[in-house]
């Protein structure tokens, strides 16, 4: 038998139905080759594995190296300074067949595989299965599940930025930009002299020429000089820049929306039920500008309805409109802490769309009949016009709970304690179901008329809060439940069960703060878990490293549940105006409440705008985090030079021999103790042995410990800060 023809019938064999990894003696016997062909077969399987068509298992074991069928398309996403592969809707099921057959991990991207992709572009890739490499540390064959998926950049379709900022640095011929290495190369060589007036240290915005691929450098040259980094209002226009983020709207959608009227047509309202002179409140906090949701509970019998009424947005922006176009390509409001930057122009979000108390506005009404039991017997759809009677806010409504105040107007007053009781039993319903109570206390920075921040507030989920939590997410429920028994195209949330290695994970790190976990397998140990968690001295970091544990939310064009909810089916219906997800189930929604409209979009154009509004939400909530702690640094910073700065709750991370490193759970802000600067009104020495801080009269400081700090100094840079402790107790 010729080399070719035996090779070629190797590779049929490797490559037929039902085919495990053998040895070679097994793959000759299954061949029907003669003995003395052995050492042909040998040969062949030799070759093919430096071709790499073929691998050799731990044992001798061999198999094909299986392509995927074809190139995947994605996005590349960067994670603690590693690249990694995430595929895009039409990829994802060929990856997700072949992770689950060859018990794949990750989809780390090596450098010298990345062709110089960057954080958020969109690339072509190859996937393959393949073995790790023996090194003379690791003499082993590797076993079959230890193979694992060779993602291989072959072309970057879309760059994820057309802009790095950085700061300026006046090295070379024309100075270099450096930047954070994530949403920028970390060094960018300018090609053009700078503007007169820049001076090194400052933040400067570059367009790039070249990208860091293979040897070459990153070049580029200056659009805009952005000033001094602790100018005011220079960090937020800096984040805004890296993350691509607009405060202005194009000049096209503007004027798309001034032509819409602002008073409704009377023929619209023939086809709509009329709320106007039932009573239908908004809720909302202090400082909100746009009201998209308000509602109305009545108690009838054991029963209760619930009317959910949502601003109908998908009325004024139609599909492929200068407006649909912009708010598609924002994907969703984004909230900086001295500015909202929203997904439609304020004549929408704040005046036609928005809820205005004694304003004629329509609606999309989601109405529920609740038995006692909190369920729902009854929903029905419809369209409507609403006049909201009262813009509540949430102090005034816990007022009114707590019988501390009235609004004015009894009937309102009623609504609202029927209303609590309802909402109080949907919401153990919920967790009797098996929901995770993930409550986190939020920050907000309070800032002055120039941006300045001046002051922190905690905002806490209190009855009021939970109120229009409660009934938004019933409202979600039935409406994606309704789309989804209808075979409606829709975007949902989903939120998938987390990776057990993660838990697992998670699991053994309780352990080393004194909680017992166990397999973290099941809703219900988790919420023990966070019952355990609550009122420990570390419960703001072991939290935060649970929430790190879960899979994280995104849109899907399946129905694949709500983990975290502890729903089969759920969507985002009650927010059109800051998010797009909520305006595309809007216009589904016109097929349950029976009325004219266009024809909806297909399942493949679902699906990217489901993948790009994932996207958009990610790349927010990292611009809004990054603002965040950036604002709170120059919060610290100014609460140093004051008089009286406030005292914070810390926690103990790390002791070593020259201090204490800290955190300020509240703010997620970390720092540094010196040890030469613990109370002096007693001598402190470091216990190298036990990694602790103990004073001679039998205090002690040391991991998960508490103290308290004052500010003195806060690198802008990386936002780290010095601290003083205050009186320790004994």
């Amino acid at each position: 038998m010729e080399s070719s023809s035996l090779s070629e019938q190797l590779y049929n064999y490797l490559s037929s139905p039902g085919y495990t990894p053998q040895e070679l003696a097994d793959i000759g016997k299954g061949m029907g080759l003669h003995p003395t062909q052995r050492r042909e077969l040998k040969s062949a399987l030799a070759k093919g594995v430096i071709q790499g068509r073929i691998i050799k298992l731990r044992k001798s074991l061999y198999m094909l190296r299986k392509p995927v069928g074809g190139e995947l398309t994605g996005r590349i996403s960067q994670r603690g300074g590693r690249l990694f592969f995430v595929a895009d809707a039409a990829s994802a099921p060929r990856l997700a067949a072949l992770q689950a057959e060859d018990g794949c991990g990750a989809l780390y991207v090596a450098p010298y595989c990345s062709k110089g992709a960057m954080d958020g572009d969109r690339v072509e890739v190859s996937v393959r299965v393949k073995a790790p490499a023996r090194s003379h540390h690791n003499r082993h064959r590797p076993h079959a599940a230890e193979t694992r998926i060779e993602v291989r950049v072959l072309e970057i379709l879309e760059r994820g930025r057309n802009r790095w900022v950085g700061s300026y640095k006046s090295t070379g011929r024309y100075g270099h930009m450096v930047g954070d290495g994530r949403t920028s190369p970390e060094l960018v060589r300018l090609l053009s002299p700078p503007p007169a007036e820049l001076l090194p240290g400052m933040v400067v915005v570059v367009e790039p020429v070249g990208y860091p691929i293979a040897n070459s450098e990153a070049t580029g040259r200056i659009t805009q000089v952005l000033g001094w980094p602790e100018d005011e209002g220079v960090q937020i226009t800096t984040v805004m820049h890296k993350y691509g983020l607009a405060d202005t709207f194009p000049a096209d959608v503007l004027e798309e929306s001034e032509r819409i009227s602002d008073t409704i047509d009377v023929a619209e309202l023939d086809h709509r039920d009329d709320w106007r002179k039932r009573c239908v409140i908004t809720i909302d906090p202090e400082t909100a500008r746009d009201y998209d949701d308000a509602i109305a509970v009545s108690r009838h019998g054991t029963n209760w309805e619930l009317a959910v009424h949502i601003a109908d947005v998908s009325h004024y922006v139609r599909p492929g409109s200068a407006l649909d176009r912009e708010a598609r390509e924002r994907g969703n409001s984004t909230y900086l802490p001295d500015r909202v930057l929203p997904m439609l122009p304020p004549r929408l979000c704040d005046g036609i769309c928005s809820l205005r108390e004694g304003e004629d506005r329509l609606t999309r009404l989601c109405l529920m009949q609740i038995n006692r039991q909190g369920k729902v017997f009854k929903a029905e759809f419809r369209d409507a016009v609403i006049c909201s009677r009262r813009r509540l806010t949430y102090p005034q409504v816990l007022q009114v709970l707590q019988g501390q105040a009235g609004t004015g107007d009894c009937e309102v007053d009623s609504m609202l304690r029927e209303a609590a009781k309802l909402a109080q039993l949907l919401r153990r319903k919920r967790y009797e179901a098996g929901a995770l109570r993930l409550d986190m206390p939020e920050i907000r920075l309070l800032t002055d008329d120039q941006g300045a921040p001046v002051d922190v507030e905690v905002e806490t989920s209190d009855e009021s809060h939970q109120l229009i939590e409660e009934f938004m997410l019933i409202a979600n429920e039935c409406v994606a439940h309704a789309l989804n028994a209808q075979g409606l195209p829709a975007i949902y949330r989903v939120h998938e069960a987390p990776d057990p290695a993660k838990l697992n994970e998670l699991s053994q790190e309780l352990k080393l703060y004194g909680i017992k976990a166990g397999t973290l397998a099941t809703r219900e140990e988790l919420n023990a878990v966070m019952d355990k968690i609550e009122g420990h001295p570390d419960e703001a970091i072991l939290k935060v490293r649970l929430l790190r544990a879960m899979m994280r939310a995104r849109y899907s064009t399946n129905a694949l549940g709500h983990y975290g909810l502890a729903k089969g089916d759920y969507c985002h219906f009650t927010s059109p105006i800051r998010r797009y997800a909520d305006l595309v189930v809007h216009r589904a929604f016109s097929r349950l409440s029976g009325t004219p409209s266009l024809p909806l979009p297909s399942i493949t154009s679902l699906a990217a705008t489901a993948e790009h509004i994932s996207e958009t939400e990610r790349n927010s909530a990292a611009a809004e985090n990054e603002a965040q702690q950036l604002m709170m640094g120059r919060f610290l910073e100014l609460q140093c030079e004051s008089e009286n700065p406030r005292v914070w709750d810390a926690v103990v991370l790390t002791c070593w021999p020259q201090g204490l490193a800290v955190e300020i759970p509240l703010l997620k802000v970390k720092g540094f103790v010196s040890g030469a600067d613990l109370p002096h009104d007693t001598s402190w020495y470091f216990e190298r042995h036990a990694e602790r801080w103990t004073s001679t009269d039998a205090r002690c400081l040391y991991p998960g410990a508490s103290l308290r700090v004052i500010p003195t100094r806060v690198d802008s840079a990386t936002g780290f800060a010095d601290f003083l402790p205050v009186a320790l107790g004994s």
